[in-house]
């Protein structure tokens, strides 16, 4: 055939196919294909978000079991050096306040106060050069509202937050001496159940002082006959009037329950209720003695 006979032959060819295969057609996504995804994405979505929520809760909790354990070690370093007794002032028990400085602006200086028996101090103030210095251990991730001293202070919420961990005050007045140098409690290593003793605890008061009462209740036990513990700082409790808008007493349940710090060095937790009482073994968590 000749060469250009032949080439045209090919031409024409190629373009009887192309006619064959009909017109080139752009593949993409229908609106119906679209909505199928996104329904898709959001149905994922809705089953990781709880177990991610979850995690973000056992984190939390975590974290605030570590640092209780290192406030232990704080402690018992202070025990080391101070013949066996945790930080008590003159009248043999922990001050009952909440600051690490005396106002914002030392806060941001790194000025702490001086003299842990300071009436304002927070008990945390004795054991911070313990703890390697670090005042946020003391702060609970989960914490919201911390007892603010609103009915003296104006300082914002977050200068309050470092101060997380309540500390039982029935431990050092449950059992006193009077001494030459003033007031003791009792030393750790002298309980007779320090594993059902409580020492600090998730709370929204700095120092607790447990009594148990149907009016003055800071803790989690309860006065026989009394139904509900935490009675000063629910709604209607004297102290808990000073937050409307926000009901405080979670704050002694940050990780849907409350973690604590034993005498003994371990950390547990107690569940939600209305009145621990009825968790006790033999021994009173609070005063460390026989119920």
């Amino acid at each position: 055939m000749i060469p250009h006979v032949n080439s045209l032959v090919m031409r024409l060819h190629a373009t009887s196919s192309l006619e064959k295969r009909g017109p080139r057609v752009l593949w993409g996504f229908t609106l119906i294909e679209l909505l199928v995804v996104i329904a898709i994405i959001a149905i994922l979505a809705a089953l990781l978000l709880p177990a991610l929520s979850k995690a973000k809760v056992q984190g939390k909790s975590a974290y605030c079991v570590n640092s209780l354990r290192q406030i232990d070690i704080a402690m018992a370093l202070y025990e080391e050096e101070n013949d066996g007794w945790l930080h008590h002032t003159p009248a043999g028990q922990p001050p009952n306040h909440g600051k690490w400085y005396m106002s914002p602006r030392m806060q941001a200086a790194r000025r702490l106060i001086d003299d842990p028996n300071s009436s304002d101090a927070y008990w945390g103030v004795a054991y911070y050069s313990h703890a390697g210095k670090q005042v946020r251990l003391w702060r609970d991730p989960a914490a919201r509202v911390i007892d603010e001293w609103r009915w003296d202070y104006k300082f914002p919420p977050d200068f309050w937050l470092d101060g997380a961990y309540g500390i039982n005050g029935r431990f050092f007045t449950a059992v006193r001496r009077q001494t030459a140098t003033g007031i003791h409690p009792r030393r750790r290593n002298e309980l007779g159940a320090p594993s059902e003793t409580i020492l600090v605890q998730d709370a929204g008061e700095h120092r607790l002082e447990a009594d148990g009462s149907a009016t003055t209740n800071d803790a989690l036990a309860c006065n026989p006959g009394v139904k509900a513990n935490l009675s000063e700082w629910r709604m209607s409790g004297r102290w808990g009037l000073y937050y409307p808008e926000y009901e405080i007493i979670q704050e002694w349940f940050r990780h849907d329950k409350n973690n604590t710090l034993w005498a003994d060095g371990h950390v547990g937790s107690i569940p939600i209720t209305d009145c621990a009482d009825k968790f006790m073994g033999s021994v009173h968590w609070y005063t460390g003695l026989q119920r």
